[in-house]
């Protein structure tokens, strides 16, 4: 098994590193600008709104973006994504002096963060799966993933000291130039894709011909119906769960610091960096090691399982203090999900075919996840308190269904390759014996 990335890889993952890490970077400038701006001057009273908004704003976005990239290269795609983020930051720095305590233009730099999270995201996972492929090393795919825990230090350390000497203005500015800057690394970024390995001259005997067939099989069985319809279903649960953490936890901090927006700064960027710290670990030293072992399952059932313990104290707990403390809690265990969890889900993409890649891709990326977040914001919306726990809990209950449902599929499906392996390593023994001398 190799242990490291192979050399005729290296072009490709270090240029997918960059990528991830400058979008990453890029995106928490802009959520952290968007979060500190609107809570500060607009408090949390409409926050819940703003969820709703952003999640059909960010369905509607996806979808068009996902019909555009249709008909454009990647190469493009990825470009012209950039192109357009860093405008639209642009014009909201320019609009900041003259419109600072506007309801529409706050919501509006909330949402360019939600936005383009959801089309970065997209962008990252197609990249990586046309660029590398089920046939690139799963090591790759981990060093890769480091990309974007490291921009979270890195922008969480350099906003936490700075924030008291740099306007949140200008860190929207600095977001908008990362975006320019995150088309360099994938510059003709259709020629970067990893070729197959060299294969054996196919052999027209009868075992031979079975072993194609089977490996095509194999090779397909993601495509199907079912792994699609389980892993939507995960996806869908687990970012309702995540809207409403992450709604909770925002309340809980906007709480602590009411409208002191250099606090709520700093506080952001230091809790970016911290969580961007244990990412990296779980990244470097688990993420890879769990993907060699292929032990995909415990890959993703730790953070259902968590969430569910956290949110289990959430709906029985009382108190400002207690209940800031859990969702904080819950709130870190995002760093497993964008170590381990995220990269794993990543890695089973490339088991559907590749005419059906893209399409899956975008539809969970694009319309599975930000209609989750409008039903997830329609019931904080709606809902009272007691809705909004009983609610919270059925729905982390049903994200850990989906998870067992998603790893039995995958385990039967091992278990039926096991089978066929030992099948055809006993038709290949008799073949061998028939054509003895």
């Amino acid at each position: 098994m190799r242990r490291t990335v192979p050399e005729s890889e290296h072009n490709a993952v270090w240029r997918l590193f960059f990528y991830s890490l400058i979008l990453a970077a890029s995106y928490t400038l802009a959520r952290t600008v968007g979060d500190s701006l609107f809570l500060a001057r607009m408090g949390g009273e409409n926050l819940a709104l703003v969820y709703v908004i952003s999640g059909i704003t960010t369905a509607v976005a996806a979808f068009i973006w996902f019909t555009l990239t249709r008909r454009l290269s990647l190469e493009l795609s990825l470009r012209v994504s950039g192109i357009f983020f860093a405008i639209i930051s642009f014009v909201a720095c320019l609009l900041l002096p003259y419109f600072h305590h506007s309801l529409w233009l706050l919501a509006g730099i909330y949402l360019l963060a939600d936005v383009k999270g959801c089309v970065n995201a997209i962008n990252v996972v197609t990249a990586m799966n046309e660029i590398m492929g089920g046939h690139s090393s799963r090591q790759a795919w981990a060093r890769i993933g480091l990309g974007m825990p490291l921009a979270g230090i890195l922008i969480g350390l350099l906003i936490g000291v700075e924030a008291n000497l740099i306007s949140l203005r200008s860190w929207l500015l600095l977001s908008a130039f990362l975006d320019i800057l995150g088309v360099v690394p994938v510059w003709h970024a259709d020629k970067l894709k990893i070729p197959r390995g060299v294969e054996s001259p196919r052999s027209f005997d009868a075992v031979a011909s079975l072993a194609e067939r089977f490996a095509h099989k194999v090779r397909s069985y993601a495509a199907s119906r079912q792994f699609q319809f389980w892993i939507g279903c995960l996806i869908a649960t687990k970012v309702a769960v995540l809207t409403m953490v992450s709604f909770e936890w925002k309340l809980s901090v906007n709480a602590v610091y009411g409208d002191d927006e250099e606090s709520l700064t700093r506080y952001f960027g230091v809790f970016y960096a911290a969580t961007g710290v244990i990412t990296v670990l779980l990244q470097a030293f688990v993420a890879s090691w769990l993907l060699k072992r292929r032990n995909l399952g415990f890959s993703i059932l730790v953070m259902p399982v968590s969430l569910l313990f956290f949110n289990t104290l959430f709906a029985l707990g009382s108190g400002v203090l207690f209940l800031a403390i859990v969702t904080t809690f819950a709130r870190v265990m995002e760093v497993w999900r964008r170590s381990v969890h995220d990269t794993t889900l990543g890695y089973l993409y490339t088991k559907i075919r590749r005419e059906k890649r893209r399409r899956a891709i975008a539809i969970n990326s694009g319309l599975v996840k930000p209609l989750a977040e409008v039903s997830a914001a329609l019931t904080l919306l709606l809902g009272s308190g007691t809705t909004h726990r009983i609610t919270l809990l059925t729905v982390t209950g049903l994200w850990l269904l989906s998870t067992f449902s998603l790893i039995r599929l995958i385990a039967k499906t091992h278990r039926r390759k096991r089978r066929e392996r030992r099948k055809m390593a006993s038709q290949n023994l008799s073949h061998e014996a028939i054509q003895a001398p």
